[in-house]
C-alpha cells in the first residue's frame, strides 16, 4: 500500500464518487476526513470505513463556506495532525436549459457548489502543505467544462473554472513537492445517473471506480511529476 498513513480530505464524501473514493483510499492505507453536508446520505459511505474510527472522521460541513471549509481542516489537524492529500469530489450539477433562460440563483448556485467550493479548499489545503515536501490535490472538473456544449452554460463555466484553476496552481506549485491535478470525467455511472441513462449508452460511461483509481494514482510517487495537468476521462461518450 503506497499510501499507508497518509491523510486525504475527500470533499462530497456522500456524492456519486465520493464513497468509492473513500473506500478506494481506505484500502491503500489512508487516513481519512470525509466531510459532507447531509446526514441524510451519510450511509452511502460503506459502514466499516464509518466505523472505523482510529482512521477515519466525519465532518459535517458547506465547502461552500470559509469558515466550514477551516473547520474541515482543522479537524484533520487535531485528529491527525497532516493532510496530505486533498481530494475535491464535492460538485453541483444542473439539467440542460438555454442560456437565455438562467437565472441569477441558477449561476450563483452553480459557480459557489464547483468553482468557490474549489477555490476555498484548494487555497486552505495549499497554505497547510506550502511547506511540506509532498502533497497532491486531485480536483473533479467535467467534459462540458473542457468542450462546451449547448445549454450548458453556467455548469460548463463552473467546471472550466476548475480546470483553470488547477492548471494555474500546478504552475504557481510546480517547485514544490505539491501536485495539483484534475479529472474530467463525460457521464458518470452513478445510481442518480444510471435512473435517466440508456443502458445501451451507459456501457460507454466512466466509472467511480476507475476515477478511484486514477486518483490513486496521481496519489503516488510514480505521478509525482504529473501537475497541473487535466485528464480527460471519457470512457466511450
Amino acid at each position: 500500500m503506497v499510501l499507508q498513513n497518509k491523510v486525504a480530505i475527500i470533499t462530497g464524501a456522500t456524492g456519486g464518487l465520493g464513497p468509492v473514493v473513500a473506500e478506494r483510499l481506505h484500502n491503500e492505507g489512508v487516513k481519512l476526513v470525509l466531510a459532507y453536508q447531509s446526514d441524510k446520505k451519510l450511509s452511502s459511505i460503506p459502514q466499516n470505513i464509518v466505523n472505523d474510527a482510529a482512521n477515519v472522521v466525519t465532518v459535517q460541513s458547506d465547502v461552500t463556506n470559509e469558515d466550514d471549509v477551516a473547520r474541515i481542516f482543522n479537524t484533520a489537524i487535531d485528529k491527525f495532525s497532516d493532510i496530505s492529500i486533498l481530494c475535491n469530489a464535492v460538485g453541483g450539477y444542473m439539467d440542460t436549459k438555454p442560456f437565455t433562460d438562467l437565472t441569477v440563483e441558477e449561476w450563483n448556485t452553480m459557480m459557489e457548489r464547483n468553482l468557490t467550493a474549489c477555490f476555498l479548499t484548494c487555497r486552505e489545503a495549499l497554505r497547510r502543505m506550502k511547506d511540506k515536501d509532498y502533497g497532491r490535490i486531485i480536483n473533479i472538473s467535467a467534459k462540458p467544462g473542457i468542450y462546451p456544449e449547448a445549454e450548458r452554460g453556467a455548469y460548463g463555466v463552473a467546471k472550466s473554472g476548475v480546470a483553470f484553476l488547477t492548471r494555474m496552481l500546478g504552475s504557481e506549485f510546480k517547485k514544490s513537492g505539491i501536485t495539483i491535478n484534475a479529472i474530467a470525467p463525460s457521464i458518470i455511472k452513478t445510481p442518480a445517473n444510471e435512473s435517466w441513462g440508456d443502458p445501451e449508452d451507459m456501457k460507454n460511461w466512466v466509472t467511480p471506480e476507475q476515477l478511484a483509481d486514477t486518483i490513486v494514482f496521481l496519489c503516488s510517487d510514480t505521478a509525482k511529476s504529473v501537475t497541473g495537468t487535466v485528464i480527460e476521462a471519457y470512457g466511450g461518450v
